[in-house]
């Protein structure tokens, strides 16, 4: 089914480790791991979350050296511990979306250092290419929502053919990136995550036609983040470098998904 190969492999992988095993998440990462699901060189070490959900999790080896534009030294980090990720590669796609290449341009992705401090911003384009990432100049943050209903289940996405990273994979609710813009950014950043909150508001919407109001942002537990970078299976050209807020929300919702997104949903339980 090639169900979570993507992003949140990587990090029901960390969250499995960390010390968060009274969440509903930890209890679906043991069928997430093993034979078929691609990934070819794993390494996890992961140390137990800060006070106030604020942890951070660093690459070994990612500098942000050559970044262009004006830049500010960020504070060291704290509470570091490390993590790798490597996705079989098998070649390079040429059949673009338009839609999805415009999006690409379009939002504006923030640049950080390995504490989360904001450096500036870049394209999701320049972010996403594996010339960026492997000169270490592309990381940035982004979140992973898991939504649950009132019965417990998890609402799960498989991603649209269209997608450029990881089409046509299952994964967990929503996977996106807060924008370079004053609602969605923190500088510094806070343990509350408001501005990544108001950009699962947003994505939500856009992907799975959830409507504003469903899930408030002030609804969203903030969790921890955790850093990973992973290279796109089908495609050698693109891969991740992130600094990834996990949020937990419940609610029953109603979907009208966008095709160019999504192109399927569905529930499960902890016991599928």
């Amino acid at each position: 089914q090639n169900m979570l190969i993507r992003r949140p492999l990587a990090r029901l992988l960390f969250l499995s480790t960390a010390t968060i095993t009274t969440s509903r998440v930890a209890a679906w990462a043991p069928k997430m791991v093993g034979p078929g699901w691609g990934a070819t060189n794993m390494r996890a070490m992961m140390r137990p979350p800060l006070p106030g959900n604020f942890a951070s999790v660093v690459m070994p080896g990612a500098g942000l050296a050559a970044l262009t534009g004006p830049l500010r030294h960020g504070r060291s980090a704290r509470g570091a511990s490390s993590g790798f990720l490597r996705m079989a590669a098998s070649g390079t796609r040429t059949d673009y979306d338009a839609e999805q290449m415009r999006l690409l341009d379009a939002d504006e992705c923030i640049v950080v250092d390995e504490a989360d401090n904001v450096l500036g911003h870049g394209s999701k384009k320049f972010c996403h290419l594996m010339e960026n990432i492997s000169a270490g100049k592309a990381l940035h943050r982004a979140f992973s929502v898991f939504l649950f209903n009132t019965e417990g289940k998890l609402l799960l996405q498989k991603r649209s053919e269209d997608k450029i990273l990881f089409p046509k994979r299952w994964t967990n609710t929503c996977c996106s990136h807060p924008l370079y813009n004053p609602e969605e950014m923190d500088d510094p950043p806070t343990p509350d995550a408001r501005g990544v909150r108001s950009a699962t508001v947003r994505k939500l919407e856009h992907e799975l036609g959830i409507k504003v109001g469903a899930v408030p942002a002030e609804s969203m537990h903030y969790m921890t983040r955790i850093v990973y970078k992973a290279a796109v299976g089908e495609d050698d050209k693109w891969g991740e470098h992130e600094v990834d807020y996990i949020l937990l929300a419940t609610a029953d919702v109603e979907c009208d998904i966008n095709p160019n997104e999504v192109s399927e949903i569905r529930y499960a339980g902890k016991e599928e």
